[in-house]
């Protein structure tokens, strides 16, 4: 009875391509036992959808991977599928500060007028008690006057703060299979690469910037609530920037990854 990799090598790495919607240069590296530039997960994903298209058992072939993996690097959680969840932007509402603080500053005002019109009494024998009442009346309307000022300005300052969170409303960011894909993504303002194999919609923060690779492209990409459909069979990559999508080449995308092809 063959082994496995024997009717995989077979069948071809492009048939095998074109079934599965693997990259062809994975397709062949594994066929070969050539693990380099794969993770653990990835590769192990791509063993089991040969397994279950092909009815085959790749066992040997999972445990020389065990062991290359056991060498090269430690063992690490193969489920490294991230959600991301948008921050909340709660804004904190001033205009109590900024009243308290007004008032603050505007009685402060009117007891060092009241102490210079008492210091003005002890100066003089008499005094005309009608003056101090007026002075009283329009230090008492200067601080009505500029809270009402203070309190406008806070409803101005609080009616653009509306307006601009209306400017700025969440945008989504969801990516459809038709099929099952592997999916490469960096988040490039830190350069962290995950990877993950799914079948269904998967979400990233909308608000990052993000280079993507995947296996196949036959996906479905959706932008704040506008889908674009893709149809190619081979390895598609793009660029996720200010809520746009740019499909790139290989050089392109290996440009922006500092020079790496993953």
């Amino acid at each position: 009875m063959k082994k496995g990799c024997e009717v995989l090598k077979e069948v071809g790495a492009q048939k095998i391509h074109e079934a599965t919607h693997i990259s062809r240069e994975y397709v062949q590296a594994i066929l070969h036992e050539s693990f380099e530039g794969m993770t653990r997960v990835q590769l192990f994903g791509f063993i089991s959808i040969f397994e279950r298209e092909y009815s085959v058992d790749l066992s040997e072939l999972k445990s020389r991977a065990e062991e290359y993996f056991n060498i090269i690097t430690p063992q690490v959680n193969e489920e490294n599928r991230t959600k991301v969840f948008l921050p909340s932007n709660k804004k904190r509402n001033l205009a109590p500060i900024y009243i308290g603080v007004a008032i603050a500053i505007f009685v402060a005002f009117a007891l060092l007028n009241i102490k210079s019109i008492n210091s003005k009494e002890s100066k003089n024998t008499k005094v005309d008690n009608s003056v101090i009442n007026s002075a009283k009346s329009n230090i008492t309307l200067d601080i009505k006057d500029e809270n009402s000022s203070t309190i406008e300005k806070v409803e101005s300052t609080k009616e653009v703060t509306i307006i601009d969170d209306s400017k700025n409303e969440a945008i989504s960011f969801k990516i459809i299979p038709r099929a099952k894909v592997w999916l490469g993504y960096i988040d490039l303002s830190t350069h962290k690469k995950n990877q993950t194999i799914f079948s269904d919609e998967f979400s990233l923060d909308p608000s990052k910037e993000w280079l993507l690779a995947f296996g196949h492209g036959h996906i479905n990409i959706e932008i704040n609530g506008v889908v674009t459909e893709y149809k190619d069979p081979k390895t598609v990559r793009f660029l996720y920037k200010d809520a746009e999508l740019k499909k790139l080449n290989f050089e392109e995308f290996r440009s922006l990854n500092r020079g790496n092809i993953w």
